[in-house]
């Protein structure tokens, strides 16, 4: 049987409760997130100035 891929929320909080509740495996987790593709070179830095307090200037 093949292994079911995991197509719920991305969202940790639900994927915690799903794990502690026995609807997904960590190790079935941990192969979805291994086999996700590298897309780090589809990045663009963002310079974000700030104030004195800490809220980002306009």
């Amino acid at each position: 049987m093949a292994k079911q891929i995991y197509r719920g929320s991305t969202d940790k909080r639900i994927i915690r409760m799903k794990i502690l509740n026995g609807q997904l495996k960590e190790e079935d987790l941990k192969d979805y997130l291994a086999g996700l593709p590298h897309v780090s070179a589809n990045t663009e830095q963002v310079t974000v100035v700030m104030d004195k307090q800490g809220s980002p200037v306009s």
